[in-house]
């Protein structure tokens, strides 16, 4: 008889055991919402243009979309920038450009006594500002995708030898914008180097090269985005310009939050690190939900209409949206 109720409680005692292992498993946090697509090593840097993890130490790239790793091991030092899927790196009169997709590589040298900044760069071309003489002046030089000059020109005298405007992260402009005095700003297709005058405006820069003008017409905000010289969208919200955030559309219209996640069964520790896209109180709502949990640290590089990239510890990982 007692053999019996020993084995009776043994038996319990491991369904208890099993019970409480398939529970635990069941309400473990865990990704939600997106489906994993690639993953690679990570390097330590910064994301520039919204596109690439570039190391801080080197030129080393990895394209956040594609996970495609870039390497320019015999090019030290300069200005980085993301624009047209490349890589650009300035240094004093030379330009290296890498594709993200890792397949193209060129170097081309400005001309000699000038100063030379970045200016647009569309998918076949990168403009660059070189400006120098007696008196100084500026010329606009178009650089194909083989890394030749493809067309010149002078620099508008209206806007006389201005800086371009480009992102603050490193973000070069689908569409050329160069200030005037006066207000009114020139823009420049990269490509056939066409001019266009355009009334007085701010210019900014935003995800993946997308040129904003910003003017205030009428008690409003009136915002005409440029995908390309011809391509724009225009937008409106109430108030000045100063006091009204731009809008957000696509996959940027998603925000991602890092919290921390815990379960009823471990009351320990402060819970797995947590990505929230688009779900609670304090964050935007856009096309996409869901939430990544993973390791610690845990970061979100970059949120498009296709999916999210993270760095989860020592790795990069891509996700896409469940449809």
């Amino acid at each position: 008889m007692r053999s019996r109720r020993t084995i009776a409680y043994a038996v319990a005692a491991g369904l208890v055991v099993v019970l409480t292992v398939v529970v635990g498993w069941l309400t473990t946090p865990s990704t939600e919402g997106l489906e994993g697509s690639w993953e690679t090593e990570a390097v330590d840097g910064e994301v520039l243009g919204g596109r690439a993890l570039v190391a801080r130490g080197a030129n080393v790239a990895i394209d956040l979309v594609t996970g495609t790793r870039i390497t320019l091991g015999s090019v030290s030092g300069g200005t980085r920038a993301i624009g047209g899927g490349r890589l650009l790196i300035m240094r004093e009169s030379t330009l290296d450009g890498a594709g993200l997709d890792g397949q193209s590589r060129w170097t081309w040298q400005g001309p000699p006594a000038h100063i030379l900044t970045l200016v647009a760069a569309a998918s076949t071309t990168t403009v660059v500002q070189a400006c120098g003489g007696t008196p100084v002046a500026c010329r606009l030089i178009g650089i194909g995708p083989n890394g030749k000059e493809s067309w010149q020109t002078q620099q508008p005298t209206a806007s006389g030898t201005a800086s371009p405007v480009i992102g603050t992260d490193g973000n070069l402009p689908t569409v050329g914008a160069l200030p005037t005095s006066d207000g009114t700003v020139i823009l420049l297709d990269p490509v056939s180097s066409r001019i266009v005058l355009r009334p007085p405006a701010r210019a900014s820069v935003g995800r993946d090269g997308a040129l904003t003008l910003s003017a205030d017409e009428g008690g409003q905000c009136v915002r005409t985005t440029f995908e390309t010289l011809d391509r724009t969208s225009t937008s409106s919200t109430t108030g000045a310009c100063g006091s009204s955030s731009p809008p957000v559309t696509g996959g940027e219209a998603t925000t991602v939050e890092a919290t921390r996640t815990r379960v009823w069964w471990w009351p320990f520790g402060d819970g797995r690190a947590t990505l929230e896209v688009g779900a609670g109180p304090t964050l935007r709502v856009g096309r996409h939900t869901g939430r990544v949990v993973g390791g610690d640290p845990l970061r979100a590089l970059r949120t498009d209409a296709e999916g999210l990239t993270v760095r989860d510890g020592d790795m990069v990982r891509r996700y896409t949206w469940q449809r």
